[in-house]
């Protein structure tokens, strides 16, 4: 995988180097990120509880079609591919963050 180094010893570790991260603003009216232009997995959490969606257009997601992200909790290993976009609403004003480990 990319991303990863094969483990020699028992170990495995992740090369963050050059890895992409960022954050969305985000409240009752859906936002979205850029689209994406490098596949990876990435850790999303927020300071709300948010819903998301990961798709090519993804501003449409609602409370009843979005994926829930709880507050303060890291969701791992979230797949996103070339051109897709996070979205996210919220019930409040909150800040998605992410960042991309593979």
């Amino acid at each position: 995988m990319n991303g990863y180094r094969m483990p020699t010893h028992g170990d495995m570790g992740m090369v963050l180097q050059g890895n992409a991260q960022g954050q969305l603003s985000i409240s009752g009216t859906a936002a979205q990120t850029s689209a994406f232009t490098e596949a990876g997995y990435f850790d999303l959490w927020c300071d709300v509880d948010a819903y998301v969606k990961v798709a090519p257009t993804a501003d449409n997601v609602t409370t009843s079609t979005g994926y829930l992200i709880r507050a303060n909790t890291t969701y791992p290993n979230i797949m996103v591919l070339v051109g897709d976009k996070i979205g996210a609403i919220a019930g409040g004003a909150g800040t998605l963050r992410y960042h991309k480990v593979s």
